[in-house]
């Protein structure tokens, strides 16, 4: 194996390391709002800055990548690619260091009958967060495009969480505290999604040469 090879598999192992924790702070923080334990919060958010610390040592591993064996072609997307997946896992975690932060707050509050609407919006976000990085893992691109499209199912549980939270909200003379904090809960879940996505697009983009990001044709063609 070359050392380009060797620097390389350090890179995607750190990378896969930080998928791990980012996949364990999401779990943390969902039980935590979902069983009402505050202490999987705290692990949560404190666990966040693992993350961050993955991130900048795989930032500074990729530039040394690149500028010691100056790669091209499928290399040098691997490099570019394996940097920006690492940015959606930091964002991810970033995302569940949030909810978690929000789950403190309605652990303080009386419980919330409409708690349980949450588990099919985290059932799909966990889905699909998982089958991103098994692309990634697996260079995958066919995976990848497949994936990519389940962010929709997604999208649409999340807005009708949230109207239905409205319409409970609209109802009840009773504190709304605990409701808006669900509904962030929601967002934040599906922000996870768009990461989600966005790795998808990142392991296209390594194997396939395709950067779909801002491709419209490839985006009506992928909802079509």
């Amino acid at each position: 194996m070359s050392t380009f090879d060797q620097a390389l598999d350090r890179l995607r192992e750190q990378v896969l390391t930080m998928a791990s924790i980012a996949r364990r702070n999401l779990g943390s923080a969902m039980r935590g709002l979902l069983e009402r334990n505050t202490d999987l919060c705290n692990a949560a958010i404190a666990a966040d800055q693992d993350v961050n610390e993955l991130e900048k040592s795989i930032d500074q591993l990729g530039m040394q990548i690149l500028l010691k064996f100056q790669p091209t072609a499928h290399d040098l997307r691997q490099v570019m690619g394996t940097i920006r997946v690492a940015n959606n896992l930091e964002r991810i975690s970033d995302q569940a260091c949030s909810i978690a932060k929000r789950a403190r707050a309605i652990n303080l509050l009386p419980e919330i009958p409409e708690l349980t609407l949450i588990q099919p919006v985290y059932h799909l976000c966990a889905r699909n967060l998982e089958a991103s990085i098994q692309a990634f893992t697996n260079a995958d691109p066919d995976a990848a495009a497949s994936s990519r499209l389940l962010d929709k199912e997604l999208d649409a549980a999340e807005k009708s969480v949230d109207q239905a939270l409205l319409r409970v909200m609209e109802a009840r003379q009773a504190p709304l505290e605990g409701y808006l904090h669900l509904i962030f809960v929601a967002r934040f879940l599906e922000r996870v999604g768009d990461h989600a996505k966005n790795i998808c697009e990142d392991t296209i983009f390594i194997e396939r040469a395709e950067d779909i990001r801002f491709d419209k044709n490839k985006r009506l063609e992928t909802q079509g």
